[in-house]
């Protein structure tokens, strides 16, 4: 009895990590996303690729530093990083998930 409950511990937390596998942190994913946003803002893709794929790069660098972060703490570093470029496009970045 103790065995199946330890071992179905162990499934459960087999499943938890390969979901957090799924929702890791991905630089391609950030440069991904920049794009579809600066495509919605009418901004010409050849320099939102440029930028996009700079921001993700220090973001990936801040990120790697970190022990764990949240969603919003990537957007507001995303945010942070694109104000350089576009403050459109930052300001996108800081309400994301928000209704403007």
């Amino acid at each position: 009895m103790v065995e199946r409950k330890a071992k179905a511990q162990l499934q459960k937390a087999l499943a938890g990590s390969r979901k957090a596998k799924e929702l890791s942190f991905s630089k391609a994913v950030v440069v991904r996303d920049i794009m579809f946003e600066a495509k919605a803002l009418g901004i010409s893709q050849g320099s939102a690729k440029v930028f996009a794929e700079k921001v993700a790069e220090k973001v990936t660098k801040w990120a790697e530093r970190r022990a764990s972060i949240t969603e919003d703490d990537i957007n507001a570093q995303i945010a942070k990083e694109i104000s350089k470029y576009n403050k459109d496009l930052s300001f996108i970045y800081k309400n994301r998930g928000k209704i403007i």
